[in-house]
């Protein structure tokens, strides 16, 4: 970032302290809304989106601590590509809900109530957001990571075929 005044390891720490404090009010709000509201799609919504925050918040600790980096047998890297796959299913399906509550909202013409489709639309739309955002984060850690070693793309397998000598 051109023009920002904190280094990378305040910003990490920033973000990785929204993203804790956003699990927690995402928690809080699963439980709000599935206990007193009876809204379990909603709660399902909002426990889903905690656990992307959470898992941002996971990957954004691992890379405080730099445990990212040191060990290449280390778990966390070798599910790189898992979380990368989740991130992007959750966008989908979270992209999903929200239009479908937005589009079940306006064609029922619901009003702003707390058991409205809307509601639904904007915890799908939170979840999207921490998905897209774990995506994000992950995919510039993994390319961080191989970008450092030799093997620049130990996922993709490559045949290595022998030089052929010409026939003459």
């Amino acid at each position: 970032m051109v023009g920002c005044c904190c280094s990378k390891e305040v910003r990490v720490k920033i973000v990785f302290g929204y993203s804790a404090f956003s699990t927690l009010m995402h928690v809080s709000a699963a439980l709000v809304f599935g206990v007193k509201f009876q809204l379990y799609t909603v709660a399902m919504w909002a426990a889903i989106g905690g656990l992307y925050a959470l898992s941002v918040a996971t990957l954004h600790g691992l890379a405080i601590r730099q445990s990212l980096r040191p060990n290449p047998n280390s778990i966390v890297i070798q599910l790189l590509p898992a979380i990368l796959l989740s991130a992007v299913l959750g966008m989908i399906f979270s992209l999903g809900v929200t239009v479908y509550g937005l589009a079940k909202a306006i064609s029922l013409k619901e009003d702003l109530v707390i058991s409205s489709h809307y509601i639904l639309g904007v915890w799908g739309f939170l979840c999207f957001k921490w998905s897209y955002y774990l995506f994000q984060q992950s995919r510039r850690y993994t390319r961080s990571y191989h970008l450092d070693t030799e093997d620049a793309a130990p996922f993709v397998i490559q045949e290595v075929l022998p030089e052929q000598e010409d026939m003459r």
